[in-house]
């Protein structure tokens, strides 16, 4: 598929694209999946054919993926101060489950 069809996908599909990599975000706490997410999403707050609601709640979403791909860099670098040793920090998955 070409750069120039990727980007003109209808925002119904970018949507559904961002969502599928939104969930593993949250699933796994996967970093890519969250930039990934939050890519997708940036297009649809910039597509002047998208409807107005839905590039407004794509910025929101958007702030709050770069606020927290911040917080998970700066708790990554937390986290390797306080555990020098390098042990494995639990997934939010993980952490979730009973």
């Amino acid at each position: 598929m070409s750069e120039d069809m990727q980007l003109e996908q209808p925002p119904a599909r970018m949507v559904a694209g961002a969502l599928a990599h939104l969930a593993r975000h949250m699933e796994t706490g996967c970093a890519r999946a969250g930039h990934l997410a939050a890519m997708l999403l940036d297009q649809v707050a910039n597509d002047p054919e998208a409807d107005g609601h839905l590039r407004a709640h794509a910025r929101d979403l958007v702030e709050i993926l770069e606020r927290d791909a911040l917080l998970g860099q700066a708790g990554a670098t937390a986290a390797s101060a306080n555990n020098p040793a390098g042990a494995q920090v639990p997934s939010r998955k993980a952490i979730a489950r009973p």
